[in-house]
């Protein structure tokens, strides 16, 4: 039988997936337009990204094929991140980094990473707290770690698990403590310590360029209804499609009101239980040039609105008008917590000025709003059970996740070009 692979969605793991494919596929994108997350807007002479996105190359295969795709475009930046805290900048990572603290902070650190290599981890870490506490410590998680990821995450470390933190927070020893602690002159730590961006253009030129290689895409298509057993696919704008396989990037926590079968309970109890939290992300374009020479900064503590703050002009130079500066600033908000969006735009500028970021008398050329409804998946301590549960009731209709969101994990842009190739690989081997 030939086989009918539809693809559901042109976000990066879309694209990548159909690109590692060539034949035999279709994209259905819902839609105006490639990209999903990684696209770009150009207003009033600033580029603005769809949130902060930079590639870090921890693969040989990604790095070569983003060069392939568009030679010669990205270029390399030593990271300049930093945590603001207790009215101080300090170096990212914090963990690493506590130089210019308060002594009693600094010595909270160094005492509490002496008292994790005193003890012999031999409890399980039921939650992110407890791994918290396991890897840097009582100062370390009660000045940062804890505030930063409550904050971020909008629930309890220890209503989370630490399930996405391997490849993503950095380890540290006591030496590193001890060095950071004493001096800024550390090495830098973490997969982000090198980034890409282009030099000319927004980040959106990756899937443009994929785009480019895909032979069969459809926009202004978008998901209706899902019937797996005789497995076609409904359209909004009344079209279908049969497939034989069908590839989901679009929201895996979005699916079980789409799908036409009458599932299993314990599925669509699975499904119920999927948790996310969103991104208000605003972008301003300021009259005031070099406005930091940082390229992000990290804000663990409530008085700040926002966990980060973005510079893209430290990035590229050409993403907007010679003597200006842009920022991108991201608020998380949840159904654990809730925004105003009626006055979160002016909060946030309160805070920026209140940071020493903004001046009170900047002139804010534009404002740009991208509210991001699937930001990040939040790892409950439902999280391993529901996506098992979900993945073994799909794989039975030949239904694959790929993707941040498809896949419901927590993903750099470069794990999500991978992941494509994976699901890609995947389907070849059939």
């Amino acid at each position: 039988m030939n086989k009918k692979i539809v693809i559901l969605g042109a976000g990066l793991a879309g694209l990548s997936t159909a690109y590692h494919l060539q034949n035999g596929c279709c994209v259905y994108e819902q839609g105006n337009e490639v990209g999903g997350l990684a696209r770009s807007d150009k207003i009033d002479g600033f580029i603005f990204d769809h949130d902060g996105h930079l590639l870090h190359f921890k693969t040989e295969y990604v790095k070569k094929l983003i060069q392939t795709l568009l030679p010669g475009l990205f270029i390399s930046h030593n990271r300049n991140s930093w945590v603001f805290s207790h009215n101080v900048f300090t170096k990212y990572p914090f963990q690493a980094n506590t130089f210019g603290l308060p002594s009693q902070v600094v010595k909270k650190c160094i005492l509490g990473m002496f008292d994790v290599v005193s003890k012999n981890k031999t409890t399980e870490e039921a939650n992110l707290a407890q791994w918290m506490q396991h890897n840097f410590g009582e100062g370390i998680t009660r000045h940062f770690m804890y505030p930063y990821n409550h904050k971020f995450w909008t629930l309890p470390p220890e209503e989370l698990i630490p399930d996405w933190t391997q490849n993503y927070v950095p380890h540290v020893n006591l030496k590193t403590v001890l060095d950071g602690a004493f001096s800024l002159k550390t090495k830098p730590l973490g997969y982000n310590s090198e980034f890409w961006y282009p030099k000319t253009g927004g980040i959106d030129q990756i899937a443009k360029s994929m785009a480019k290689r895909v032979s069969n895409i459809k926009t202004r298509h978008k998901m209706n209804a899902v019937d797996i057993k005789n497995k076609k696919v409904y359209f909004e704008n009344s079209e279908s499609v049969k497939f034989t396989e069908l590839i989901l990037t679009t929201p895996l926590g979005a699916l079980q009101k789409l799908i036409k079968d009458t599932m299993p309970k314990e599925v669509r109890q699975a499904f119920s239980r999927l948790k996310y939290l969103s991104i208000f992300n605003l972008n301003l374009g300021v009259k005031r040039e070099n406005i930091s020479d940082k390229h992000w900064i990290y804000f663990p503590e409530n008085k700040f609105c926002f966990f980060r703050v973005g510079f893209p002009t430290n990035f590229s130079k050409n993403v907007a008008p010679s003597k200006t500066s842009s920022l991108y600033v991201e608020v998380s908000y949840s159904e654990f917590k809730h925004i105003n969006k009626k006055n979160i735009i002016a909060s946030i500028e309160a805070d920026l000025i209140k940071a020493g970021i903004l001046k009170a008398d900047d002139d804010i050329l534009t404002r740009h709003i991208n509210d991001i409804k699937y930001g990040y998946v939040i790892y409950d301590k439902s999280y391993r059970d529901n996506i098992k549960i979900i993945n073994d009731y799909l794989r039975k209709f030949n239904i694959y996740t790929a993707g941040r969101f498809g896949r419901w994990k927590y993903m750099s842009m470069e794990d999500v070009i991978l992941d494509g190739k994976r699901v890609s690989d995947c389907i070849k081997k059939k």
